[in-house]
């Protein structure tokens, strides 16, 4: 899917695109764009969200992790005791690129703190709820509708060469695949 110069512009932080804000290095622009973007998605699908807009915390997140989800018997997610508990649509939106991908995640929370799953390549794709795959066609759509780009699973499953090292905790050096230049978090 990449070359290997968008590769290592992906790995440097470096937009691997011209146009929208991503081609101008624009950090602020591309966050505008973003939640721009989630604003509208919320709006046109009646969902609420939580969005990591702060890398995880610390260190660098190539991808904004926004996560839409419903308050309806279709959504629940395990049960714990005293928390709120749903399944959700994440999508993860490259910060680097027009490029996004989805995954189901969950998510718990109360006035404690809450838990939450952390995106994997494996993941990709994988909307085994029915009420997420529906809201993954909508959420789409608008996402489309803002000339950001859906890729699958299989857009990013190829090898990178294992000298190539991708500052992620969420992959083993050597195991490497082009998800991993796209979509990846250092601490």
């Amino acid at each position: 899917m990449f070359s290997p110069g968008q590769i290592r512009d992906l790995i440097d932080g470096r937009p691997i695109v011209d146009g929208f804000a991503y081609g101008k290095s624009d950090e602020a622009a591309v966050d505008a764009l973003h939640r721009n973007v989630c604003r509208a998605i919320e709006r046109q699908t009646s969902t609420l969200s939580r969005i990591v807009w702060d890398d995880y915390g610390s260190g660098y997140a190539s991808f904004v992790d926004a996560w839409f989800y419903r308050e309806e018997s279709g959504w629940a997610g395990p049960a714990i005791s005293g928390a709120q508990s749903w399944q959700g649509l994440a999508v993860l939106l490259s910060r680097l690129s027009p490029y996004f991908v989805f995954l189901e995640g969950h998510k718990s929370w109360d006035e404690r703190g809450g838990s939450s799953y952390m995106p994997s390549f494996g993941d990709i794709d994988r909307l085994s709820s029915p009420a997420v795959a529906a809201l993954a066609g909508q959420v789409q759509a608008v996402l489309e509708q803002h000339g950001l780009i859906r890729l699958h699973a299989t857009d990013l499953s190829a090898p990178l060469d294992p000298s190539i090292r991708v500052p992620s905790l969420f992959s083993a050096p050597g195991t490497y695949l082009e998800y991993d230049a796209l979509f990846y978090w250092e601490d």
